[in-house]
């Protein structure tokens, strides 16, 4: 439960701060009467001068973006793979053939002919 919490307060921070947050303040006689964040401070009095707004703007200006990954062109690919697979054979042809002899063995003994051969018969 508490990790569950812990991911949401941290990525509820790093949507805040990549997002931004604007913070007003409203002053009445150099003392501080509201504060207000994404909106406008509350006024306490009219136009009679008295009162002073502050407006600040905080945000990361870090990029937590994904690195671009740049690719390698496919013709590229294609030629390394012909320079390494394919010269050698066309090099060397006569050295890259070999010569086997197939021989007809009969395969192993089934479990159960293997068994009737082992058994002792009493008549």
């Amino acid at each position: 439960m508490i990790k569950k919490l812990n991911h949401i307060i941290l990525a509820s921070l790093l949507l805040i701060s990549t997002m931004g947050l604007a913070v007003s303040k409203h002053y009445c006689h150099s003392s501080l009467v509201d504060v207000s964040i994404f909106a406008e401070a509350d006024s306490c009095c009219g136009d009679g001068g008295c009162c002073t707004n502050e407006n600040h703007f905080y945000q990361v200006k870090e990029d937590f973006s994904a690195p671009v990954i740049s690719t390698i062109p496919l013709l590229a690919e294609i030629d390394v793979l012909h320079q390494t697979l394919l010269d050698p054979f066309i090099l060397f042809p006569n050295e890259l053939t070999e010569e086997f002899e197939l021989t007809n063995d009969p395969p192993p003994p089934t479990v159960m002919e293997f068994l009737a051969e082992e058994q002792l018969y009493l008549l």
